[in-house]
């Protein structure tokens, strides 16, 4: 990597072997990509060091709150976006926040800790915040698929399937009896994937064996989905969107397959809105982008709206204020 935060190519590698199995050792990652344990251990600790990079867990809803998360779309008067999007960056029940342009000039996910909260936010508190004109609110119904499955394509079909033997299993629908032990692994699996799991027990004062076995069944239930958080632009990408799409009811599955396969989805929701779904994506440029938005996907004959908000700059993800 260069002294300017540039990732080559090996850093590349191996932000899409960490992207396939997360929880791999230095030892797996260095045979799958050709180098050593050495390169592939100072690598990652430059990227985790300069705070590029992190490989956290991303939790089940039930195990976070009551609710479902809703997306926001904030319209602002001029010269106030920023001092807008910065309060909602101090309240703890965002977990997104970015300047935009299209929808409004601020998107937002907002997911309290019950359904009365994040009601309460929508309704009496966000609006009351200084300089906010408008507030436009879709309710997510069920999540289709998230930033865990996004890999980079770099990798060659027999690395990706070197890797597959350490990436976890993939599970059924999570239940929702959860006892305290799954909430306190969560805790500690929260910021940092990659935690072993003789430290887990030493925090939990468990077992080893107990700390694996209920941290491998919650990876497989998808309670837990280990990923890799760093910033698209990093990556190439340097167009963020979200989307409305709309489509016939009779289509919805079918049109839901199709943009949830699709290499640029890193998120995909079902929602309570005037759209069908509410979908986050990344595109090289904005060409890239116009191509999706024409019709790029399979399906796509059967859609019959497409509204965008570009992210501009993204201050706030995944719970963590960005540059923190």
């Amino acid at each position: 990597m260069a002294d300017d935060g540039v990732l080559d190519d090996i850093d590349l590698d191996l932000v899409a072997a960490l992207q396939r199995a997360p929880r791999a050792s230095l030892d797996v990652l260095a045979r799958v990509l050709d180098t050593s344990a050495r390169t592939v251990g100072r690598r990652y600790g430059r990227m985790l060091e300069d705070g590029l990079l992190r490989v956290i867990c991303e939790v089940d809803w039930s195990l976070l709150t009551e609710g479902p998360p809703a997306h926001v779309w904030l319209g602002v008067e001029p010269g106030r976006a920023r001092g807008v999007a910065e309060a909602l960056v101090l309240r703890d029940d965002t977990t997104h926040v970015a300047l935009a342009s299209g929808r409004g000039d601020i998107y937002a996910v907002v997911h309290g800790p019950t359904r009365a909260a994040t009601a309460r936010a929508l309704v009496d508190e966000i609006p009351a915040v200084p300089g906010i004109r408008s507030v436009r609110t879709e309710w997510v119904l069920r999540r289709l698929t998230s930033s865990a499955a996004w890999h980079l394509p770099r990798l060659t079909p027999g690395q990706e399937e070197a890797l597959a033997g350490h990436a976890g299993a993939e599970g059924e629908t999570p239940g929702t009896e959860l006892g305290p032990l799954e909430r306190e692994v969560a805790a500690v699996l929260g910021d940092d994937a990659r935690v072993p799991y003789s430290d887990v027990a030493r925090m939990l004062d468990i077992s080893e064996s107990r700390a694996r076995r209920t941290a491998t069944a919650m990876f497989g239930s998808g309670l837990l989905r280990p990923r890799v958080e760093i910033e698209p632009g990093r990556l190439g990408y340097g167009v963020e969107v979200v989307l409305g799409i709309s489509c016939p009811p009779a289509t919805t599955t079918r049109v839901g397959t199709a943009i949830a396969a699709h290499p640029a989805t890193r998120f995909l929701a079902l929602t309570a809105a005037s759209s069908t779904f509410v979908y986050d994506g990344v595109f090289r440029d904005e060409d890239d982008l116009a191509d999706f938005v024409s019709g790029g996907f399979p399906g796509s004959a059967d859609v019959t709206a497409v509204e965008c908000t570009l992210q501009l700059e993204v201050l706030k993800r995944y719970w963590r204020v960005a540059g923190q």
